[in-house]
C-alpha cells in the first residue's frame, strides 16, 4: 500500500500537534511493514533532518508552499492537493493534523487530536477557530476512519462531528524515553536557567487554554504562604497573553518567575528532571504529552482534571479540579510529603514505559489497513469545500 503523509503542519517553532506529527511519522519509518511511505512537505522544511536516521526508506513530496503561509497552505489543500494525490497513486491519505483535502474520495485517515474549536472556541485564536469550525467536522465525515489521542477526544469527535462513534478509534501517543539526566546535565541545566533554589515547572506555549494566568495568580498566594520554590513556565509566547501579561505585573514575587521562552524539544528532558513537579493548570487537553515527557525523566506531574488529562496521567499523578483553593492545599500537602513524592516518580517512569511510540504507530498502522479494506464499501457524504 502507497501511504502519502500530509506533514504541511511541521514547520517552525513546534507546539504538541508538530511533535506529535514527526514522531509518529518517524515510529511508522522504523516499523515493520510492507507499506510504501511518501510525506508531503512544505518547500524549505527539512524533513529529512527533523526525521533523523529510519529503518525504512520513504519519499519527500513538496508543496508549493512554504513555512508560515498559513492561507496559502490552507488553500492549496483545499484546492489543488486532492489532484496532486491521484496522480502519485496514493492508495492511502494519512492527514495527522486535524483536516483532510474535502476533494480528496480515496482511503483516508485523519487524525483529530481535540475538538477545542467546536466545544471550546473562546480558547482558540479566532482564526483558528473559524477555519476549524468550517472544515473540521466535514474532515471527520469524510474520512474512511478516524484515530484520537484518547478516549475523550474520541467521543468528542462523534459528538460534535456527526459522525457514528464505529469510525472513530484511538491511538493514544507516546513518549521517547531519554537517557536518564545526570547530576552534570540537571545542574547545567539549572545553570542555563539561572535557578539554584527548588522550582516548580510548567512547559507549553503560552496561550489561554493552558491557563497560565491562573497558575501566576496561584503562585504568588504559594510564596506569601512560605513556598521557597520558583516557577518557570517554558514555551514560546501564542495568542492572548495578555492575561499572563497581567498576572505577571501584578505578582508580588515576580522576581521568582522565569519565562526562557522555548526550549527545543533536545533540550528539554534534563530541565524537567531539576523540576520538584510539573505543573499543567490546562483548561481543556485532548491528550496532554508534557505530563507523559515528565513521568519519562521521574518528575511528579499535577494536573487538571480537564479534557483527556486524568486518562493520560491515570494514577501516576495527582489531579485536582481547577479551584484556587484545591491548588493551594494540595500543592503544599504533596510538597511536604516526600515518600508520595517517590511513589509519584516511581509511578511516573513506569506508565511512561507504557507508551512507546512504537505502539503508537503500530495502532496507526492497523489503522491504516482497516481504512483500506473499509474505501470500497464505505461512502462519503457531499460535504462542499467551505
Amino acid at each position: 500500500m502507497h501511504i502519502v503523509v500530509d506533514a504541511l503542519l511541521v514547520y517552525g517553532e513546534f507546539s504538541g500537534v508538530q511533535h506529535a506529527t514527526l514522531h509518529q511519522l518517524r515510529a511508522l519509518l522504523n516499523l515493520e511493514m510492507r507499506h510504501r511511505v511518501t510525506i508531503l512537505a512544505l518547500e524549505d522544511v527539512p524533513v529529512e533532518t527533523l526525521l533523523g536516521k529510519t529503518a525504512r526508506p520513504y519519499r519527500v513530496l513538496r508543496a508549493p508552499v512554504r513555512s508560515g503561509q498559513r492561507l496559502k497552505r490552507l488553500w492549496w489543500q483545499q484546492t489543488h492537493m486532492a489532484r496532486l494525490l491521484a496522480n502519485e497513486d496514493t492508495e492511502l491519505l494519512y492527514a495527522p493534523g486535524y483536516l483532510l483535502p474535502l476533494r480528496w474520495d480515496g482511503p483516508s485517515v485523519v487524525f483529530i487530536h481535540d475538538t477545542i474549536a467546536l466545544t471550546h472556541p473562546s480558547l482558540c485564536r479566532r482564526g483558528n477557530a473559524v477555519n476549524y469550525r468550517l472544515l473540521l467536522p466535514p474532515s471527520a465525515r469524510r474520512a474512511t476512519l478516524i484515530a484520537t489521542p484518547s478516549d475523550v477526544s474520541s467521543h468528542d469527535v462523534v459528538r460534535h462531528c456527526g459522525v457514528p462513534p464505529e469510525r472513530v478509534r484511538t491511538a493514544p501517543l507516546g513518549v521517547e524515553i531519554p537517557p536518564t539526566p545526570t547530576l552534570d546535565t540537571i545542574a547545567a541545566a539549572r545553570e542555563r536557567l539561572g535557578i539554584d533554589v527548588p522550582f516548580l515547572l510548567a512547559v507549553s506555549t503560552i496561550e489561554p487554554k493552558k491557563n497560565f494566568a491562573d497558575l501566576i495568580r496561584w503562585f504568588d498566594t504559594w510564596k506569601a504562604a512560605g513556598l521557597p520554590h520558583h516557577l518557570v513556565i517554558i514555551g514560546k509566547w501564542g495568542w492572548g497573553y495578555q492575561d499572563v501579561q497581567r498576572a505577571l505585573a501584578r505578582a508580588r514575587f515576580r522576581e521568582c518567575i522565569h519565562l526562557p521562552g522555548y526550549v527545543p524539544q533536545s533540550e528539554l528532558p534534563p530541565i524537567i528532571a531539576a523540576a520538584e513537579l510539573l505543573l499543567m493548570p490546562s483548561r481543556y487537553e485532548g491528550f496532554g504529552l508534557p505530563a507523559l515527557e515528565a513521568m519519562a525523566v521521574g518528575t511528579p506531574v499535577v494536573a487538571s482534571n480537564q479534557g483527556a488529562l486524568p486518562e493520560t496521567v491515570g494514577d501516576a499523578g495527582l489531579i485536582i479540579p481547577l479551584e484556587r483553593v484545591l491548588w493551594q492545599a494540595e500543592i503544599f500537602t504533596l510538597l511536604n510529603h516526600p515518600e508520595r513524592l517517590q511513589m509519584m516518580r516511581e509511578a511516573g517512569l513506569a506508565r511512561a514505559a507504557a507508551f512507546p511510540w512504537s505502539r503508537c504507530a503500530e495502532r496507526l498502522c492497523a489503522i491504516f489497513e482497516e481504512a483500506t479494506a473499509l474505501a470500497e464499501p464505505h461512502t462519503a457524504p457531499p460535504d462542499p469545500i467551505a
